[in-house]
């Protein structure tokens, strides 16, 4: 089976976007991570195919406006630590404490907590036999921000609408789907 993983980089219009594809096959569309009877009122976020073998050059200094590191460390952290993602870790179970999170091509320095221990960042997903969470999709704007990840163990894709407000990021909208 073959793995792709991809990252973009898009520096415009103030924003930050990274995009991680893990899988067979081209990212899924935002459209697979919400139930079919649910509609959703949000746009789905605008990111270049991900199905390019070559990682962008990583981001330097941010520009006036745009989504620095630690805006990307904050809003992966509040997915972390959503209460509708947390039953489905199952962080009691040996092999699932320390969590584990797939974060190739993210930005160097991520520091993430889940349950008082840190998180362990795994480059490659198919090299490790663990459960790990797959973010499959991040992307961080000025004031806004989209998350969606997937953790196959529990058969689960979800999806985080965020934004800063009075300069602190908060979890807008949280959606866990069953598949």
């Amino acid at each position: 089976m073959r793995r792709i993983f991809a990252c973009r980089v898009a520096l415009c219009a103030g924003a930050v976007t990274f995009a991680v594809a893990c899988g067979a096959g081209p990212a899924k569309s935002a459209a697979d991570a919400e139930p079919a009877s649910e509609s959703s009122a949000e746009a789905p976020a605008a990111s270049e195919p991900a199905d390019s073998a070559e990682p962008a050059a990583p981001a330097s200094e941010p520009a006036a406006g745009e989504a620095s590191v630690a805006d990307v460390q904050e809003v992966l952290q509040l997915v972390l630590d959503d209460e509708a993602l947390t039953p489905y870790l199952h962080l009691e179970l040996p092999e699932r404490f320390p969590l584990r999170v797939a974060t190739r091509n993210l930005p160097k320095g991520i520091e993430l907590v889940k349950a008082t221990k840190p998180v362990v960042l795994v480059d490659d997903p198919a090299a490790d036999k663990n459960p790990i969470l797959v973010f499959m999709e991040v992307d961080v704007k000025k004031d806004s921000a989209s998350v969606r990840y997937r953790y196959d163990i529990e058969g689960i894709r979800g999806a985080c609408t965020l934004e800063r407000r009075d300069g602190r990021w908060i979890l807008k909208k949280s959606r866990v789907t069953e598949r």
